[in-house]
């Protein structure tokens, strides 16, 4: 035998890499949920914010900063437990789309809250966070699916 692997042979082992290899990039998407849950805590922060007391900060503040540090742990050990992606997977156009993503979310929510304080309305951090965190719990998933694409084409020989 000459080492070569007929045709279809090939084929299928081609396909078990590409599957495999979709699989891991699918293990390092974020999770829908945590979209949520850091969009629950803007608010939860914003409330605070918006109360102005000693109080209302004392609390907000902390349940903030233990809910991210917590969530962002559970899906960052999650992803450790997993295979690792190599680092060409994610381009210029995955971190644009990412910074971008933050920077529509954070030009939303500043610009909201300053325009409902000068119409007068009351908790005008919470409803521009309330918005901003609608917006990352619709938007994360679909930042996810447009990474995953990126990685998917990204991984000619990779991970």
């Amino acid at each position: 035998m000459n080492g070569e692997l007929p045709s279809a042979e090939a084929a299928h082992a081609l396909a078990e890499i590409q599957r495999r290899q979709q699989q891991v990039i699918d293990l390092a998407t974020v999770p829908a949920w945590y979209w949520w849950a850091v969009g629950a805590l803007m608010v939860a922060l914003a409330v605070g914010v918006d109360n102005k007391t000693p109080l209302a900060l004392g609390i907000t503040i902390p349940v903030f900063v233990v809910g991210l540090l917590s969530a962002t742990g559970a899906v960052v050990m999650s992803q450790l437990r997993a295979a690792q992606l190599r680092n060409g997977l994610l381009d210029g156009r995955g971190v644009l789309a990412i910074l971008g993503f933050a920077g529509i979310i954070i030009g939303i929510s500043i610009g909201l809250a300053f325009g409902l304080r000068h119409a007068g309305v009351t908790y005008p951090a919470t409803w521009a966070c309330g918005f901003g965190g609608l917006v990352m719990g619709l938007g994360g998933p679909v930042l996810m699916r447009m990474l995953r694409r990126i990685m998917l084409a990204n991984r000619a020989g990779s991970i």
